[in-house]
């Protein structure tokens, strides 16, 4: 997995997320975790959490070296 640095609204948003929800991935600069539900959401540079993109989520499938 790259490193990317995160911007403060990004790192005060993994801080809140619940213990259950992992990161997963990157997608550009913005990191890549998954809901309990297997739903990817992405940490936008504000903060926002939004889905991911089909491609992004595609290409984490393709690289992800695990199958959780």
């Amino acid at each position: 997995m790259e490193t990317v640095e995160l911007s403060q609204q990004q790192s005060a948003r993994m801080a809140e997320l619940p213990e259950d929800y992992r990161v997963v991935g990157v997608d550009h600069s913005a990191p890549l975790v998954r809901k309990p539900t297997g739903q990817i959401l992405r940490i936008q540079q504000n903060g926002r959490l939004t889905a991911a993109t089909i491609a992004a989520t595609r290409r984490l499938a393709t690289t992800s070296p695990l199958g959780d």
